[in-house]
């Protein structure tokens, strides 16, 4: 079992602030009651107990409105918290995904970013739209590079830039921690991204893509160039999990045992409630990175959940469909 570090004082205002935000989040059997209400308007009522209260507006009725409060409740405590943190990159990690969504439309030269800005500032991006990338991470940057030619308005470019993406989104995942020598972060962070490597990979394949395609633009990747490179040789995903090391593969063959339509959506669960699993063990650290890690990585589960049952309700979905995509909480 990977050791939590140990005697890290710089780390006590920022755990400190942890330990009572967690005492804030929401535990699963929560969320299994909001999903058994009948009306989208009993759960908004039934929100009003919880700490997302303070972001509410009254008369928040439509899917926009709440995903931009949910938005909003998550992203100002991830950055309240990196203004807290001797490492930033721990919490860059957390709204690296907006960041990239906000990148991709300053390359489709787009007016307006979806989220609030993080590592990508909205000077940075509007270089970007002008076709200007040199001054974004070099991580990053030959690949982007690579996107320059495409068309914004051919189907098969806006495959290749959502790969290129992917590709550059996980590498600078990785890359943003891979200073910190932080051991429980590091599987952490390379569970989360082998798994969002397998779920593109398999949905590629679901939809009858070329694997070769995406294997050239997701590599490299640290320490997956061969299990990518492996998988994307083998068509058959029934054989996947002979090539997966470690845990997930035991995913993947639970996975497989679901039904089709379900197998994709099943492994992503499983995955999720694996890395929560993770997770809860920072809660025995009083003070160091893995207690900031854990923490923002139950926001980010809570998050998920909000969004599942509010767009559920709204849409009138399957209360037990609902209950079954629930994930694992941190608390």
């Amino acid at each position: 079992m990977t050791t939590l570090t140990k005697s890290l004082n710089k780390w006590g205002f920022a755990c400190g602030r942890v330990s009572v935000l967690e005492g804030r989040l929401t535990p699963f059997e929560f969320f299994e009651s909001l999903a058994g209400l009948e009306k989208a308007e009993d759960l908004f009522h039934r929100l009003q107990d919880t700490s997302l209260r303070e972001h509410m507006v009254p008369g928040t009725l439509s899917w926009e409105d709440w995903s931009t409060i949910l938005d909003s409740y998550v992203h100002d405590q991830i950055v309240s918290l990196r203004s807290n943190s001797p490492e930033p990159g721990i919490a860059d990690i957390f709204t690296l995904s907006d960041d990239y969504l906000n990148l991709k439309r300053a390359l489709q030269n787009r007016v307006g970013y979806p989220f609030k800005t993080n590592l990508f500032t909205e000077a940075r991006l509007t270089e970007v739209a002008a076709g200007s990338i040199q001054l974004l991470p070099d991580i990053i940057r030959p690949a982007i590079a690579t996107l320059a030619l495409l068309s914004n308005s051919d189907p098969e470019s806006q495959m290749q830039i959502d790969i290129v993406l992917d590709g550059a989104y996980l590498r600078h995942y990785w890359y943003l921690v891979s200073d910190l020598k932080v051991p429980l972060i590091s599987d952490w962070v390379k569970c989360r991204v082998m798994g969002k490597v397998l779920l593109i990979l398999w949905r590629a394949a679901r939809m009858g893509h070329s694997l070769k395609l995406y294997q050239q633009h997701l590599l490299p990747i640290a320490d997956l160039d061969g299990l990518i490179t492996d998988l994307c040789a083998n068509p058959d995903v029934r054989t996947w999990g002979t090539i997966i090391p470690g845990d997930l593969s035991d995913l993947w063959e639970q996975a497989l045992e679901a039904e089709e339509e379900e197998q994709v959506s099943t492994f992503e669960l499983l995955c999720a409630n694996y890395l929560t699993a993770l997770a809860q063990r920072t809660k025995l650290q009083t003070a160091g990175p893995e207690r900031l890690a854990g923490y923002l990585w139950g926001l980010w589960v809570e998050v998920f959940n909000l969004k599942l049952l509010i767009s559920g309700k709204l849409n009138k979905l399957d209360a037990d469909l609902l209950k079954r995509r629930i994930r694992n909480t941190y608390v």
